[in-house]
C-alpha cells in the first residue's frame, strides 16, 4: 500500500526530475539573459553618419573631428557617407529610408526645413526624424576684396544706393540661407543688389578673390584669406559679436536687425529607442565639447549652438513655419517661378 506522504509518479516529481527542472529552468534564464543583453548592446558594429556636403567642407572638416571623438566614446567607428546636392536635403532623404535602429544618423542643415516648401521630398520634417542634438552655425559675414573701396556697412549701403544693381553680391544658389538673407536685407536698407547665384561657397571664394564679385556672404571658407589679408569681413551677419571677433561689426550693430541662421544638428529615423537615442546624444555632446571639435571651430570662425532633442524639436518645427512664410514671399517675388 502506498503511504499518504510517499510521492508517486503521478503527482510530485521526485529527485531525479527536481534536478531536470531546476538545470531547464537554469539554461532558460541563461538564454534570457543572453538575448537581453545581445538586444540592450549598442553599438555593435560602426554608425554611418550622412553629411550633405561634399569632402573638405566647413562642415565635412568638422564633422571628421566628432566622429573621431563620438567613436571612441561610442566604441565603433562613426564613418562619413557624403551626400552632397538637392540643395543640403540628400542626408535627410535617405534618412527618411534608413532602419531606425541608430546605425544611420544624418546631419540637417537649415535648407532641410525649406524644401518641403519648394519640392516634393521624402520626408517631413515636423514627423519623419528624431531630433538627438543641434551642434553648431555656420558664422557668415560680408566679405569684400581687401581693396575695396567700402570700410564699413555704412559706405556699401550708400553706395548701393548711388548704383542699384551695380554691385555684383555672388551667394550659393538661388534659394540658400544667405542668398535669402541678403534679399531681406537688402530690402530692409532700401538698396538694390545684383545678387549672383554659385554652387557652392568655393566657387563664391574664387570668384571674390578673382575680382568678379564685389562681395559675398561668406561663412568659415573665408578665413585663411581673411588672415593672408586678402579678404576682409566687411560687417558679420550674425546675431551677436563673436567672442574672438569683436572689431568686427555685426548688421544688427548697424540697425538692421537680420542675420543669416543657418545652423546644423544630428538627427536618426523616427522611432529610435530611446536608450540608444540617449546614447547617440551623449557620445555627440561629449564630441562636440571636445578639444578636436574646439580646435575646428575656431579655424571656421565657429561656435558650439547646442540644443538638447526636446529643444532641437522644438527649433526645427519653429523654423519649419518660418521658412513656410519665407518660400510665400519668394514666390510673390517670382524667384520660383
Amino acid at each position: 500500500m502506498t503511504s499518504p506522504t510517499s510521492p508517486t509518479s503521478g503527482d510530485t516529481p521526485n529527485r531525479r526530475q527536481w534536478l531536470g527542472l531546476a538545470l531547464a529552468a537554469t539554461a532558460t534564464a541563461t538564454i534570457t539573459g543572453l538575448a537581453l543583453a545581445q538586444s540592450t548592446a549598442f553599438p555593435t558594429k560602426p554608425i554611418t553618419l550622412l553629411v550633405p556636403y561634399g569632402a573638405g567642407g566647413p562642415t565635412d572638416q568638422h564633422l571628421r573631428a566628432l566622429a573621431e571623438v563620438a567613436g571612441q566614446q561610442l566604441g565603433q567607428p562613426v564613418v562619413l557617407d557624403n551626400r552632397p546636392g538637392a540643395n543640403g536635403t540628400n542626408a535627410a532623404a535617405a534618412l527618411a529610408r534608413a532602419a531606425a535602429d541608430g546605425y544611420t544618423l544624418a546631419i540637417l542643415p537649415a535648407s532641410v526645413y525649406r524644401e518641403p516648401f519648394i519640392n516634393k521630398v521624402p520626408y517631413d520634417p515636423a514627423t519623419t526624424f528624431s531630433y538627438l542634438l543641434l551642434l553648431s552655425d555656420y558664422t557668415f559675414g560680408l566679405a569684400v576684396p581687401a581693396n575695396a573701396p567700402w570700410k564699413t556697412w555704412a559706405d556699401f549701403a550708400a553706395d548701393a544706393k548711388r548704383r542699384p544693381g551695380k554691385i555684383n553680391v555672388g551667394a550659393a544658389g538661388a534659394i540658400g540661407t544667405p542668398r535669402i538673407v541678403m534679399d531681406e536685407i537688402a530690402a530692409a536698407a532700401g538698396i538694390e543688389l545684383n545678387m549672383v547665384p554659385y554652387k557652392g561657397d568655393a566657387d563664391i571664394t574664387a570668384a571674390l578673390l578673382g575680382g568678379h564679385l564685389d562681395a559675398a556672404p561668406l561663412s568659415g571658407v573665408a578665413m585663411p584669406h581673411i588672415e593672408s589679408g586678402k579678404l576682409r569681413y566687411l560687417v558679420m551677419l550674425t546675431e551677436k559679436p563673436l567672442p574672438n571677433d569683436s572689431k568686427t561689426p555685426t548688421l544688427v550693430d548697424s540697425g538692421i536687425p537680420l542675420w543669416i541662421d543657418s545652423p546644423y544638428g544630428l538627427a536618426a529615423p523616427r522611432g529610435l529607442p530611446p536608450e540608444r537615442a540617449q546614447r547617440l546624444h551623449d557620445a555627440f555632446k561629449k564630441a562636440l565639447e571636445s578639444p578636436a571639435s574646439q580646435k575646428v571651430m575656431a579655424q571656421l570662425n565657429q561656435r558650439a549652438n547646442y540644443l538638447g532633442p526636446t529643444e532641437y524639436r522644438a527649433y526645427a518645427i519653429q523654423t519649419l513655419a518660418r521658412e513656410k512664410t519665407r518660400v510665400a514671399r519668394l514666390r510673390e517675388r517670382g524667384q520660383l517661378d
